[in-house]
């Protein structure tokens, strides 16, 4: 980064929302931003001289499979070596998956007016049932099982395929619950209020303890 002192740092960012589907640059060159963080950790944790990350983060969440690799990289970047420390500075905003890879760092520092929060899982899609009626429009689709089309857009969502994929919303939901429980110390009672998917401004998340300061 910038400045002088004895410990070396290495400063690392991960900026718009987490997918893995690589951007295409100017000269016409697939770039993967989820790899390039995860890459960057990976050198830092492979330097012995590296002592921290200041993980600077202004995202409002993605693909939790990509927002959890890179939480597990941050973590095993701490676990390489004594003393190891992560500090997450949140730019502009740190919301749900945002927050998910914040969640490793031993402080979290917000601006002033950052957003944080957000925690929860959401799968969401488009129905064209009611419209394809009108206009005509027929699906014809040839499966090999119940659920083969799951959210098929030209049909309603029969009850029990709700309920198979609200299942896979609760799973992922609590995995991200547990990490903020242990991550920031809440006990089961105090972070249900607060992890349904609502968003703080940087001073109500500091007074509910989502971060370490402002600054």
């Amino acid at each position: 980064s910038y400045g002088s002192g004895d410990v070396k740092a290495v400063r690392i960012g991960m900026f718009g929302a987490i997918f893995r589907d690589g951007e295409e640059t100017f000269f016409g060159v697939k770039y993967d931003k989820v790899e390039s963080v995860l890459r960057q950790i990976r050198a830092a944790k492979n330097d012995p001289d590296v002592k921290a990350i200041i993980f600077e983060v202004d995202s409002p969440g993605g693909e939790i499979t990509s927002a959890d690799e890179i939480y597990n990289a941050l973590m095993d970047f701490k676990k390489s070596g004594e003393g190891r420390k992560v500090v997450a500075y949140v730019a502009g905003m740190a919301a749900s998956g945002g927050y998910y890879i914040s969640l490793p760092a031993d402080w979290i520092i917000a601006q002033p007016t950052a957003i944080l929060g957000s925690i929860g899982v959401i799968m969401q899609t488009l129905n064209w049932k009611g419209l394809s009626e009108k206009i005509g429009i027929t699906d014809t689709t040839i499966k090999s099982g119940t659920n083969k089309d799951l959210l098929n857009p030209f049909h309603d969502v029969p009850p029990e395929q709700i309920q198979l994929l609200q299942a896979v919303v609760d799973v992922d939901y609590s995995r991200f619950f547990n990490l903020v429980k242990k991550s920031r110390k809440f006990k089961d009672e105090d972070l249900k209020t607060m992890a349904d998917g609502r968003i703080f401004g940087a001073t109500v998340a500091l007074q509910k303890r989502f971060i370490d300061q402002i600054g």
